[in-house]
């Protein structure tokens, strides 16, 4: 567990800087960054807005489940 070895980062979470669904790497390091609870609320909320925007742009194109 990341708190055993790092125990500075108590309560903090690991985020992706560009979701894996706009093409960011879900592996690459530097697709990361720790953020505390407020600051991974406000970005998720930011890039859950952007894809609902991207979504409603192009449905089949953001949404898997549609090119079945």
């Amino acid at each position: 567990m990341i708190n055993k070895r790092h125990p500075q980062l108590k309560g903090m979470e690991i985020f992706e800087i560009t979701p894996v669904i706009l093409g960011g790497s879900p592996t690459d390091p530097k697709n990361k960054t720790i953020l505390d609870r407020a600051q991974h609320i406000e970005a998720v909320n930011y890039w859950n807005e952007i894809i609902r925007q991207l979504r409603e742009m192009n449905p089949r194109e953001m949404n898997p489940r549609a090119n079945q």
